[in-house]
């Protein structure tokens, strides 16, 4: 079946020019297009509590990361963000793989720091601050 070399057009035999892009028409069917490359994602992140996954994708977004973060569980919406552990659900955060190292580390400098509380925020005791 004759298609149009510029559109990929495919048209009955007989046809000799397409009449949208007014080319000569080639014998046989158009090349197969190109596959897509694979998405560059690691395939899984860490999991988090699904707020604590949105404090860190913000942090991760804050150093230029794109993160994109997949909420599991029986919770949805707005109150799915919010659970703090009360249930079983739980986010994953999936991260660019050629930016994975970078994210980890970022990660490890965020556990093993210091938390900086605001002032007027700092908790009562040590017990609160964990």
């Amino acid at each position: 079946m004759p298609y149009c070399p510029a559109c990929k057009s495919e048209y009955h035999p007989g046809v000799g020019r397409c009449p949208d892009c007014d080319r000569p028409l080639l014998n046989g069917s158009p090349p197969e297009p190109p596959a897509p490359p694979p998405l560059p994602h690691a395939p899984r992140g860490i999991l988090y509590d699904p707020a604590e996954a949105e404090i860190v994708g913000a942090a991760l977004s804050e150093a230029g990361i794109p993160t994109f973060i997949r909420r599991q569980g029986p919770i949805t919406g707005e109150l799915g963000r919010v659970t703090d552990g009360i249930t079983d659900d739980y986010a994953v955060i999936l991260v660019r793989e050629d930016r994975l190292p970078e994210a980890k580390r970022i990660l490890d400098d965020i556990q093993s720091g210091p938390i900086e509380w605001p002032p007027g925020m700092e908790p009562d005791d040590e017990e609160d601050a964990l």
